[in-house]
């Protein structure tokens, strides 16, 4: 190994010191809500969502990426998924943080199916629009939305508080 093959690995090594963590807890179940996570100031509303959903449908229907049946809602289950994002138990929130709802939502589309096709893509965009009305940083490049959105998709439901404290600690992480 060359000097300059040491210095890039360790380079590397301090680089990813939160990935490096975030492995280890995410292997021994002791993941978190981390301290940066922030208070949630809103929720994403039923009428944006269709707008966007509609939008999309159009965009990936115009590059021949979507099927007519597309963002064909089931019955009123985008409703009730929103209404749940933004529930209270005793008066305070369910979902305190932002990211806890934002991965909430994301979790709640990709696993409930509200919609006849297109639930993986539906849920990363209103992930994204839950993230722009609250005002995070996106630093979630589209590589990393894909592989976060299919890691859920293939998830089993019994490790559904785990994948959601994954996704709201690299929420919080990539928002500092």
């Amino acid at each position: 190994m060359t000097d300059n093959t040491e210095f890039t690995a360790l380079d590397l090594i301090a680089a990813y010191a939160d990935t490096w963590r975030l492995l280890l807890e995410y292997d021994e179940d002791r993941l978190e809500v981390p301290d940066s996570a922030e208070p949630a100031t809103g929720a994403l509303d039923l009428e944006h969502a269709v707008g966007a959903i509609d939008a999309l449908r159009q965009d990936l229907a115009a590059k021949g990426e979507a099927s007519t049946l597309f963002g064909s809602p089931r019955g009123d289950a985008l409703a009730a998924i929103l209404g749940n994002i933004d529930q209270t138990m005793f008066g305070e929130p369910l979902y305190r943080s932002r990211e806890e709802k934002a991965a909430h939502l994301l979790y709640f589309v990709v696993k409930d199916h509200p919609f006849t096709d297109g639930n993986k893509r539906i849920g990363a965009l209103l992930l994204l629009l839950y993230l722009a009305r609250e005002g995070m940083a996106q630093s979630l490049d589209s590589r990393a939305l894909t592989a976060l959105t299919l890691l859920i998709a293939e998830s089993a439901p019994a490790r559904k508080d785990l994948m959601i404290r994954l996704i709201v600690n690299l929420l919080a992480e990539s928002s500092d």
